[in-house]
């Protein structure tokens, strides 16, 4: 049997003959070389590397690529403009097949396939890297003698690893090569054909359904972080919505669509998969920025579906979380606090869930902005004079204003002078800051560097959210208003005489559909899913191809951003 082999360093927390470690085998590296998979231990080995070779750069909710993690978030309204098209916009980012193995262009994207397989010890560099490693383990796997159940579980993982990396790939640069088996990397053969979207969206829901059918409905805490039949599922919700959004659809808008039938169909049997789980485990707003800032490590909770587990303060060899650094501000000796666009500060609703009118925006410079918001408007942001405390100072108040400071002024107001200057020298050019996902009890030593929040990489109610955008599609309004009902409820927002505000703004699909983004948006904000929702629904030009880098691609005959009462973001 050929070796088979895994480039990955030593993690001192591995306990030689054991299973990982539940708080730390997703930070676990183990430098591996062996010539069979033949003991269970050895086969944990691997896949706990292919677990951190795909998911060691998630260790900030924003980030947004299995591999290669990036964080898209920079070019849509979760921050301040869009400032590279090639990150929102599908018709400029077209390329051959050479183009996606170079850096040389200078492209986002390109070099994301990586360099070619090539035999002996490689370094896992890329996509086709992480998917080669999945197939040989699944091939040396096949007709074990290990213990069935233990088998069963290890290839279900390895078919949900596989699925997640093609499904990157696949929602990125659309049509790519089909691999399934292992190549010989020391052949030069002839370059693999692109299969068809339909073809290889056909593969990775077919791993993800027989992914579903090898896992467990759950881990016990030892091992809890694995995938489980729930994420394998709504892993494949995520790939079907996708696949009946208008970015891969020509027939997106036609509610008797196969394709947003399919996607309704499996994002019910996830649902259905997770008798455990709800929207009405949370009953508040504060118990709903608790559990984003969840550090359990070792049990599940009503939310998680697949979390990234990170290391705290007393393990800093592991990877740590890098957000609360991020967001924090200078006073609070952070990394300088996070600003946050007019659009995201004003597409949450009023606590009535109304949206709020034109002359009562930020936009507009009404400085009530603050007031009288959806709850979860002042769980995602901060503002000078909140109380915004970590583990060191649990009442420390904000400022984050800026004013003059006048030089001595003359008879002649004409002739003052002045400089800019920041309350506590916090230079935050927005008039909130982010502070979604902090810690209260994080603390300020070395910057807020060694935060234990875990990532949720899938959560709860993004599956909801799946279900409710199928709903509206199919031209289910009633569904889709009860959902997204739920998840203002359980914020503490009350329902009122118009249906937690949603009445008076969903009439038909359309509007239904832009209620569900808009719901995504706020909802998820900052957890890395709005750029894949501006990607899937063309919100750049509304798929007309006007920003088609000088090769225009018209990807929807209808505008979608029309459509939707959207402004585009080229805009």
């Amino acid at each position: 049997m050929k070796r088979t082999n895994l480039l990955y360093t030593v993690a001192m927390a591995l306990v030689l003959g054991t299973t990982a470690c539940s708080d730390s085998f997703l930070n676990m590296k183990q430098d591996g070389v062996y010539d069979e998979l033949d003991s269970e231990t050895k086969v944990n080995w691997y896949i706990n590397a292919l677990y951190y070779n795909l998911y060691n750069g998630l260790n900030k909710p924003n980030k947004t690529l299995v591999y290669k993690q990036s964080e898209r978030d920079k070019y849509t309204e979760e921050a301040w403009g869009v400032k590279d098209e090639k990150k929102v916009n599908p018709t400029s980012n077209l390329f051959t097949l050479d183009d996606l193995g170079s850096n040389s262009s200078g492209d986002f994207y390109a070099g994301y396939f990586g360099t070619k397989l090539e035999a002996g010890k490689k370094s896992p560099d890329s996509g086709w890297h992480q998917i080669r490693n999945c197939n040989l383990a699944l091939q040396e796997l096949e007709g074990s003698t290990l213990d069935t159940e233990f088998v069963n579980r290890a290839k279900g993982q390895l078919y949900f690893l596989r699925a997640a990396q093609m499904f990157d790939l696949v929602r990125t640069f659309g049509p790519v090569p089909l691999v399934t088996t292992v190549l010989n990397a020391e052949a030069n053969g002839e370059k693999l054909p692109r299969a068809s979207v339909s073809q290889c969206v056909e593969m990775i829901a077919n791993d993800l359904t027989l992914a579903a059918s090898l896992l467990p409905d759950s881990w016990s805490s030892e091992n809890y972080g694995r995938v489980n039949k729930g994420a394998a599922l709504a892993m494949k919700s995520r790939v079907l919505l996708t696949y009946a959004s208008p970015l891969f659809n020509k027939n997106w808008n036609n509610p008797a669509d196969t394709r947003w039938q399919q996607a309704l169909k499996a994002a019910q049997e996830a649902v259905r998969a997770m008798p455990g789980k709800s929207l009405e485990a949370i009953t508040s707003a504060e118990e709903w920025a608790e559990m984003l800032c969840n550090t359990n490590k070792t049990a599940d909770n009503s939310e998680s579906i697949f979390v990234r587990l990170l290391a705290g303060q007393d393990d800093d060899s592991a990877v740590n979380n890098g957000w609360e650094n991020n967001i924090r501000l200078s006073s609070q000796q952070g990394g300088g606090g996070k600003t946050v666009p007019l659009e995201l500060i004003d597409a949450f609703p009023k606590a009535d869930g109304t949206l709020p009118t034109a002359t009562e925006t930020a936009a507009a410079g009404n400085l009530d902005f603050i007031l009288d918001r959806d709850p979860r408007f002042y769980r995602t942001f901060a503002f000078s004079g909140m109380k915004w405390g970590y583990n060191e100072q649990k009442n420390d108040t904000v400022w984050g204003y800026r004013y003059y400071a006048w030089a001595e002024p003359t008879e002649d107001p004409a002739d003052w002078t002045g400089t800019a200057a920041y309350s506590e020298d916090n230079n935050v050019a927005s008039p909130v800051f982010v502070r979604k996902m902090s810690s209260p009890t994080a603390s300020n030593e070395e910057n807020f560097s060694y935060s234990g929040v875990n990532v949720y990489e899938y959560r709860y109610a993004e599956l909801a959210l799946n279900l409710a955008e199928c709903y509206a599609a199919t031209n289910d309004l009633e569904n889709c208003k009860n959902i997204l009902g739920k998840l203002r409820a359980r914020v503490g927002m009350e329902k009122g005489s118009h249906n937690y505000g949603l009445d008076t703004y969903i009439h038909d699909r359309s509007s239904a559909l832009a209620a569900c983004l808009r719901e995504r948006l706020i909802e998820l904000c900052f957890e890395g899913k709005r750029c894949w929702d501006t990607w899937r629904w063309l919100l750049y030009d509304g798929g007309q191809g006007v920003g088609g880098d000088g090769n225009p691609l018209t990807l929807s005959q209808e505008n979608t951003c029309t459509f939707l009462g959207v402004t585009p973001l080229n805009e």
